[in-house]
């Protein structure tokens, strides 16, 4: 292999050990690779020149394999009720409707130590647990389940997103529930509790306000900061600043650069004190892996140029990326390593261009700002796939805002890293408390009034292969690394910018589709009809629905409420806090006056301060549809008492599109079965398939010629075939989302998964 060849080794072999992740995604299989690793290893002592080469790369692709299968198929405990004990290892997150969400390390499974860290949710409506805090032991009893990966079209894939978090099972319940403190070490607890006491120092010294944004941009403690303000950060295209990354380690870096100069320390010195630092940064911030890239990348600039070493960004940006892929495969798939890399990418690419068009520039000044606003936009260009991939949206203000909300944050950083490393001083931290406290409070009102402006965020629908082309030729354009006419330079950025707007505009809809998504034991669909779209139930506390919505550019005609549980009306306040409006909402009658969590009251009157229309529907009254009708069957205007259990008086609904009927049941309890009896040719079971609702009688009746059946066990949906016989189950345990297509005279039933 010549030097030329070994020069340029790197950048190839990073994208085939991506590759390779990609592959072993999808394979549970790692002994097959990892036999091909060991024969293309000899290989490379074996072979010369290119076929040398080619072996690096393949072994590259094949430990990629190797790496990506084991990574993202670790071995499971079964499924089932488990006493679990564990230290709680972040903090302690609260959804709406009494919901609680946890991470747990240093876990035990009825008394066995288990490797992996847990997820654990619970419902607490009444009075929180007391003692709830990161350090804190507990034991408990729960039911484990295994994190489904990408089961909804356009979906989370929620495995994945745990599996990036080192968590590997999920638990839910907290039946005898005990709290003590840890009678044995914990890195994860431990580092949870320091960094959970330095948020409560920083806001005792700062207030609630600026003390949590203190410990967000610090610590990465983002669960401190109310929603409303994340989702204005990101309206304006500034969401990065509340995430620790590359811009969070750069000012610290910065700071130690000024302060190693004014004390005048040697070059060895100053490397070591990096590396310590920022390794008590990377353990302090959880060894977020963000924080880990960004210290490792700076960390080798500033090592580089300490010892006038200069390297090629390109490679190091490569051999850092290898390097973080083999210690975490299954990072590759987060937005977070695909932001990191894709960012550092436009910088460096557009680093040529900047110091050429500043050049003539002599003023230092103009200078700094050309270069600067060059390199910002291939910051953003890097950014813009992987923005548009995850997020659907693009921040039309980016450009404007995204240099100055950089240095203002600069400066409001660095004055929080002074009031943290004085507060082991008493009384010296509060003394920058008002001067800070202003500062946060007038940026952030400018932030939440820019971000409250309309028309701000630009939703376009899911980025595609031409979409990655366009990208491709606007980097070609303005790169200098390549020798190309004056003319063609400009017709590749046109041709760039024509293939990005034609990638991104919406396809008109014209068939007619409901889909049931996969919601564990909740439910949430959507029926598109031609150009108009109707949500039915939202699922529970997240963003199953409203992710799909946002991805496809959807804004519902109306949404319809079976009833107000968490578990099929909790995914409301996910599309409020998505942007997605809500022009009319349905309701059964009489569903505000039964037994309901308060947090849905006050979502209804904010729903109606708004602007939402909210109307009540009962038996007879009829929705129009442009393909049909959906008639309510139950409840019965007069047959509702208050303070009833809600599942009572779910919404019953007969839908008819196209010819073809489908009885919808929402969480109807058998006792009430007989009022709303009608003949479907589809039939979406009741109550998740439990045995208390979809009676054997009245599938009789009905006699559908399939039933959807929306629940998260497969015990269940074996239960429930039971009492269903012949008819074919349609199960979200089995299939995740299930699509229902509508012809005329007929319907044809598509699964998300195949069996």
């Amino acid at each position: 292999m010549t030097r030329h060849q070994r020069g340029w080794l790197l950048p190839p072999a990073a994208v085939a050990l991506l590759a390779g992740v990609f592959v072993g995604r999808n394979t549970d299989q790692a002994v097959y690779p990892f036999c091909a690793v060991i024969i293309a290893f000899l290989a490379v002592f074996l072979l010369r020149g290119r076929l040398r080469f080619i072996a690096c790369i393949t072994v590259c692709l094949l430990l990629g394999v190797f790496a990506g299968s084991s990574a993202f198929h670790p071995a499971l405990p079964d499924e089932g009720e488990y006493t679990v004990s564990g230290v709680i290892s972040d903090e302690v997150t609260t959804g709406s409707f009494g919901q609680y969400r946890l991470y747990l390390s240093d876990v035990s499974l009825n008394g066995y130590p288990y490797t992996g860290k847990a997820y654990w949710t619970f419902y607490a409506d009444n009075e929180p647990p007391a003692g709830l805090l990161p350090g804190k032991a507990v034991l408990f009893r729960a039911s484990l389940y295994h994190p489904a990966g990408a089961v909804n079209p356009d979906g989370l894939n929620f495995r994945e997103n745990l599996l990036q978090r080192g968590v590997t099972v999920g638990l839910y319940g907290n039946d005898e529930l005990f709290i003590r403190d840890a009678d044995y070490f914990s890195f994860s607890g431990t580092i949870a509790s320091v960094r959970h006491r330095i948020a409560e120092s920083l806001q005792n010294a700062l207030g609630n306000e600026t003390g949590a944004y203190a410990s967000a941009l610090l610590l990465g403690m983002r669960s401190l900061i109310p929603s409303e303000d994340r989702q204005a950060f990101a309206n304006i295209g500034v969401a990065h600043i509340l995430s620790v990354s590359g811009f969070h380690v750069g000012i610290l870096i910065g700071a130690l650069a000024v302060l190693f100069r004014l004390l005048r320390l040697r070059q060895g010195f100053r490397i070591l004190l990096y590396t310590v630092i920022l390794l008590f940064y990377t353990v302090l911030c959880g060894l977020s892996q963000p924080v880990i890239r960004a210290s490792l990348l700076l960390l080798l600039t500033v090592e580089g140029r300490l010892l006038n070493r200069p390297r090629s960004g390109i490679h190091m940006l490569c051999a850092v990326l290898i390097l973080m892929t083999l210690l975490s495969p299954v990072q590759v798939t987060s937005a977070s390593f695909q932001f990191t890399f894709c960012a550092m990418f436009g910088l460096i690419w557009f680093s040529l261009l900047a110091r050429r068009v500043s050049a003539p520039v002599r003023h230092r000044i103009p200078k700094a700002l050309i270069n600067s606003l060059i390199l910002t936009f291939g910051v953003q260009l890097g950014l813009l796939f992987p923005e548009l991939m995850f997020f659907q949206r693009l921040p039309l203000l980016v450009f404007l805002v995204n240099l100055p909300a950089t240095l203002v944050f600069s400066v409001l950083i660095s004055f929080f890293w002074l009031v943290f490393l004085l507060l082991p001083v008493p009384g010296l931290a509060p003394l920058l408390s008002g001067l800070l406290s202003f500062l946060t409070g007038s940026l952030l009102t400018a932030v939440r009034t820019l971000g409250s402006l309309p028309g701000l965020t630009l939703w376009i629908r899911s980025p595609n292969m031409l979409t990655a082309l366009g990208v491709m030729l606007v980097f070609l354009s303005c790169c200098l690394y390549l020798r190309l006419h004056r003319v063609l330079r400009p017709a590749l950025f046109a041709a760039g910018a024509v293939l990005l707007v034609f990638s991104l505009l919406p396809a008109p809809h014209t068939s007619t589709e409901y889909i049931q998504f996969s919601a564990g034991n909740a439910d949430a669909a959507v029926l598109r009809d031609s150009d108009k779209t109707f949500v039915i139930d939202t699922g529970e506390n997240d963003s199953t629905l409203s992710s799909y919505l946002r991805t496809h550019r959807l804004i519902p005609d109306a949404v319809i409420l079976t009833h107000l549980h968490a578990d099929h009306a909790g995914g409301l306040r996910a599309m409020l806090d998505d942007g997605i409006p809500v022009p009319l909402l349905y309701l059964p009658e009489g569903a505000e006056l039964q037994q309901v969590h308060p947090d849905f009251l006050l979502l209804l009157d904010e729903l109606r301060k708004s602007g939402t229309k909210i109307l009540s529907l009962s038996r007879g009254d009829v929705v129009p549809l442009p393909s049909g009708t959906l008639t309510v069957l139950w409840p019965e205007k007069g047959k509702t008492r208050p303070g009833q259990e809600a599942n009572n008086y779910s919404l019953v609904s007969r839908l008819v599109l196209k010819g073809t009927s489908m009885l919808m049941t929402g969480d109807l309890p058998e006792k009430y079965e007989h009022y709303c009896t009608a003949s479907a040719d589809l039939l979406k079971a009741a109550h998740h398939g439990s045995r208390s609702s979809t009676s054997e009688s009245f599938l009789s009746t009905v006699s559908p010629a399939a039933v959807l059946l929306s629940c998260r066990s497969t015990e269940r949906v074996q239960a429930f075939r039971e009492r269903s016989g012949d008819i074919p189950v349609y199960a979200t345990a089995e299939c995740g989302a299930v699509t229902v297509c509508f012809e005329e005279g007929g319907f044809t039933i598509i699964p998300y998964l195949s069996n």
